[in-house]
């Protein structure tokens, strides 16, 4: 799990050098060139040593429908989506996980395995069942489209499965956050020291009108 960091924040870099992005409907994954938006932004938690879920900028996560992104296509081309977690029914478990919407905390949908590209450089985010994370190309609305599809065999075909990871640097908020804080800290200091200043004239000027 070295290239994912539990709570870390990726980006994820298809062959085509588009981001995998979260659409602003909150339903809806898709790809764009642009990866300065936090649209592009996804939060690693680890489920266990094999298994990560990415959570978007909306709180949602990365997940495999069971759908079709083209009509008719019921084997190939199927939706990824952003889901919400929903409390799982005690009575009947299977009810929540099987909702579009609402995935119980534990569906397999939601979770992906990745597999390390032979070189080491990309990676592959495969389902328990087998279908891999699929950046597409060709004339709208396929080029936009994110799916996951059965790995073709090895070739060119393979590229659309890979992708490459970028950790997003946050340590420039945080050191804009700590400088903030220092200011703040010092305004207080300098503040309390100019209000103990005033006491001690008050107390001057009181002891000189009374001589």
């Amino acid at each position: 799990m070295d290239l994912f960091p539990n709570h870390s924040t990726i980006r994820l870099k298809s062959y085509r050098d588009k981001y995998l992005v979260a659409d602003n409907d909150e339903e809806s994954v898709s790809q764009n060139r642009d990866g300065s938006t936090r649209n592009s932004h996804w939060t690693v938690e680890i489920i266990d040593e094999d298994c990560i879920s990415l959570r978007s900028c909306y709180g949602k996560y990365l997940t495999a429908s069971n759908k079709p992104s083209i009509p008719g296509m019921r084997a190939r081309y199927l939706k990824v989506t952003q889901t919400q977690l929903g409390n799982l029914n005690a009575d009947n478990p299977i009810s929540a996980v099987d909702d579009c919407s609402v995935t119980g905390k534990w569906s397999s949908a939601l979770q992906w395995v990745p597999v390390i590209t032979e070189d080491g450089s990309e990676v592959r985010l495969k389902t328990h069942y087998g279908n891999y994370l699929q950046s597409n190309k060709g004339p709208p609305p396929l080029g936009a489209m994110v799916t996951h599809d059965l790995p073709r065999k090895e070739g060119p075909m393979n590229k659309r499965i890979s992708w490459q990871v970028e950790l997003v640097d946050s340590s420039s908020d945080s050191d804009a956050s700590k400088q903030s804080d220092s200011v703040k800290t010092r305004m207080a200091l300098y503040a309390k020291a100019f209000a103990s200043k005033g006491k001690e004239k008050i107390k001057g000027s009181g002891k000189g009108g009374k001589a």
